[in-house]
């Protein structure tokens, strides 16, 4: 088979989804735009190209690809979304991941509702009391994922690697949990890159989220004016965009932290690394780094910032290696 490579599209792909990680590395689906492009060429890329070198190494070090600037073989510019494009496609590119993923052994200990695929790996954790819907869509969840008691799962869905689902919570449609995440409550039409902790009661939906972000107890997020209308929203840059959907939530970076019971409004965008402490609802765009109280905003000092990241990323056995050390220094300094 030829010799590929993929191009990073840069920080302003999917800002602030793509801030910390390569445009190929975020996920759209049941899978990233990476992992779907292995699986249609059946090989891995040999390398990536890309314009930054502070983000070349950066990706590197997550991915194990050489950053190249002379590709010699194919170049693979894969396709440019928006954040609510990536909404737009989800059912079709999460049906279609999901259709292809290898099938599981069959388990018959499970309380399944529904006729479509339901693969849930022979090392899940599944407590009693917990309902598997397909009736609308196939259902995936993978290894060393727990699913306490009471919870309803409901397809199409996807629940990757190491990730815990709550008591009680409730799975909607066309949800996708990246690895090693902790949710709850109620969540649907949403993606989870992954490392993401949305433990306790609240809502979120239409939504994407970061990695290493926390959504405090009681956050819930809106995703429909209460006219009924079509969501216009306006990005980091301040600028207006007509979305042609009448269902938007919210669109968060890495590293963002809320507090317990935050409001989220309808078509909010929050930079990577932003803090929420604040009683009012969060203003959009939200700007990366920004500590918001009730008392007003200001910048987070990145040191503070830096020494608090080390620390939740250990506490899931990762660290904060020096190349993405320097991709967020460089981007707290913009």
């Amino acid at each position: 088979m030829s010799k590929w490579y993929i191009k990073d599209e840069g920080s302003s792909f999917l800002e602030p989804l793509s801030d910390l990680r390569a445009s190929f590395e975020c996920r759209n689906g049941g899978l990233t735009i990476l992992e779907r492009l292995v699986r249609e060429r059946g090989t891995e890329p040999a390398g990536f190209v890309c314009e930054d070198s502070v983000r070349g190494e950066m990706i590197t070090a997550r991915t194990g690809l050489k950053c190249v600037d002379n590709p010699d073989g194919e170049l693979v510019e894969h396709d440019s979304l928006t954040l609510w494009g990536v909404l737009d496609a989800l059912p079709e590119l999460l049906a279609k991941d999901l259709d292809c993923a290898d099938e599981f052994d069959s388990r018959n200990d499970l309380t399944v509702v529904g006729e479509h695929r339901v693969d849930i790996h022979s090392s899940v954790m599944v407590y009693p009391n917990v309902v598997f819907d397909a009736t609308n869509g196939a259902i995936r969840v993978e290894e060393n994922v727990t699913i306490k008691a009471g919870a309803v799962i409901t397809g199409p869905c996807w629940i990757s690697r190491n990730s815990t689902v709550s008591e009680h919570a409730a799975i909607k449609t066309n949800t996708v949990i990246g690895p090693v995440c902790k949710v709850g409550g109620e969540i649907g039409g949403t993606i989870l890159q992954g490392f993401a902790n949305k433990v306790h009661d609240g809502h979120l939906g239409d939504s994407i989220v970061g990695e290493w972000v926390n959504l405090g107890a009681g956050t819930t997020n809106s995703n429909l004016l209460n006219t009924y209308g079509e969501i216009i929203l306006k990005d980091l840059n301040g600028k207006r965009h007509k979305t042609n959907r009448s269902y938007v939530g919210c669109f968060i970076g890495d590293h963002v932290k809320t507090a317990i019971c935050t409001r989220l409004m309808t078509g909010t965008i929050i930079g990577t690394g932003a803090m929420i402490a604040s009683s009012t609802p969060v203003p959009s765009p939200t700007p990366r780094f920004h500590w918001l109280t009730d008392g007003g905003a200001r910048m987070y000092t990145i040191e503070k910032f830096i020494a608090v990241a080390q620390t939740v990323m250990e506490r899931r056995g990762k660290t904060l290696d020096s190349s993405m050390e320097a991709a967020i220094r460089q981007l707290a300094s913009e």
